[in-house]
């Protein structure tokens, strides 16, 4: 038991901040099995390019899935790119970076068919949810534990509960009663209540990559399970509406041509998962391997303990060119901050910006923090990969600059390029004021806060 643990814990693979398990299937079934048997409630994933893809280009997407107690790959799209990740980019100039990490996606591609191997170095199997999910079924029977299905569409959920129930048998007289399934949609209230009086110690959801996890990660505490697993098109499978991809070329990694060829209509999507991937990859590795830009925070109180937050403008030209969506910014608030110029000194960088978005001048600096912190700007697979040099960046180093402010109101006059609207709030309720993405910066603020009590106490 102490062996399946460790693994568990100690393979994860990243990439591009997408954690994946690194397991056999039996290890993964090790796993499973003890953690149901020891009441550990589980939520595992099966990953393939759909989820590689939206993790990329939605970090609210990357940080659901990472809740996941175990997450394996389901496909070799999560292989080749587990693989590609770890080749180094040794180019120094960014336009060389971007041809470098183009010719080693094409090479690496192209091993997925000529040294397989090599490709494998890194994660060296797919567990497809269409097979593991008998798998499930057997150490359901061997356990005596129930399955729920649910999702589907029309009688989908019937059907493959009833190809389910030949692959569980001895269940010590609870055959009849082992098995569940609905298709209600995700948005029916009463499928709760339904889970609830069943009790399944096993919970299979499919309704589609995304939609499905979705719904996972917003009922997992109320769901009386055990184990709750998202299955996408499995069930159609176990239904006998879709026909599964032949070994040779899942081993192969053509399981993607297979769908091309009988399902046309997702052509689209199957564009998506495999090109739409590989060039998003290629915007991630690159933006990944650039510095952080220098960056000054502005903490400015005034006389009555309050601090000056603004409001930023959602019609800012730099969201487009990191690739953010409009309504990333709506109501969005934050503190003052800009970049540092070369040679320039943080205190005199935290002037200049404050002055330049607020028009502030009568401020006294009153410390430069111990603290920084760093980020990384957002969705990289959606920026533009050819973009100005002044963005050629991953994200920002902050520094924390505090001031206290002496002047009048009148003197604050907002550059409307920026802010669209300030006030000054308790630095009490800074952290319920400030936009959510800018928590853990917030935290240092207070922490720096808490160590000033002469500065709140004369501010």
């Amino acid at each position: 038991m102490l062996k399946s643990v460790i693994l568990l814990y100690m393979n994860k693979i990243d990439i591009a901040g997408l954690k994946v398990d690194e397991l056999s299937k039996n290890e993964l079934l090790e796993n499973l099995e003890n953690r149901i048997r020891q009441n550990q409630k589980t939520w595992m994933t099966t990953l393939y390019s759909e989820f590689l893809l939206a993790a990329l280009n939605d970090r609210k997407i990357l940080d659901m899935l990472n809740k996941a107690d175990i997450a394996v790959a389901d496909g070799m799209g999560i292989i080749w790119a587990a693989k590609y990740v770890t080749i180094p980019l040794t180019a120094k100039k960014y336009y060389t970076k971007i041809i470098q990490a183009i010719w080693q996606a094409k090479y690496s591609v192209a091993a997925i068919l000529f040294k397989p191997s090599w490709v494998k170095s890194e994660i060296k199997e797919t567990i497809p949810g269409s097979s593991l999910v008998l798998d499930l079924a057997k150490m359901a029977a061997k356990n005596n534990w129930s399955i729920y299905l649910l999702g589907g569409f029309g009688d989908t959920a019937k059907l493959a509960a009833n190809k389910l129930s030949s692959h569980m048998t001895n269940l010590n007289g609870r055959q009849n009663q082992s098995l569940f399934f609905s298709g209600k949609n995700p948005d029916d209230p009463s499928i709760i209540e339904d889970i609830k009086k069943a009790r399944p110690d096993l919970l299979f959801v499919a309704y589609g990559p995304i939609k499905q996890e979705r719904w996972i990660a917003a009922n997992l505490e109320n769901l009386p399970v055990k184990m709750i697993i998202g299955l996408g098109g499995t069930f159609d499978y176990l239904a006998g509406k879709r026909l599964n991809p032949p070994k040779f070329m899942r081993k192969m990694g053509l399981e993607w041509l297979f769908r091309l060829f009988t399902q046309p209509y997702r052509i689209k999507r199957i564009f998506n998962a495999t090109f739409g991937l590989i060039w998003a990859l290629i915007k991630t590795k690159v933006f990944l391997s650039l510095p952080y830009r220098p960056n000054v925070v502005s903490v400015v109180l005034n006389d009555k303990n309050e601090i000056f937050i603004g409001k930023f403008n959602p019609e800012k030209g730099v969201i487009n060119v990191l690739g953010y969506p409009k309504n990333y910014f709506e109501n969005y608030w934050q503190l003052p901050q800009g970049g540092i110029e070369p040679g320039e000194d943080v205190a005199e960088g935290a002037k200049r910006e404050l002055w330049e978005e607020t028009a502030m001048r009568s401020v006294n600096l009153i410390k430069i923090s111990n603290h920084s912190h760093a980020y990384l700007w957002k969705d990289m697979g959606k920026r533009p990969l050819f973009i100005g040099k002044r963005y050629h960046y991953k994200g920002q180093e902050q520094k924390i600059a505090y001031f206290k402010f002496f002047g009048q109101e009148k003197e604050v006059v907002l550059d409307w390029d920026e802010f669209v609207e300030y006030k000054w709030v308790p630095w009490q309720n800074l952290k319920e004021s400030i936009t959510e993405q800018k928590s853990e910066l917030i935290k240092l603020v207070l922490s720096d806060l808490s160590q000033m009590p002469e500065l709140i106490k004369t501010a």
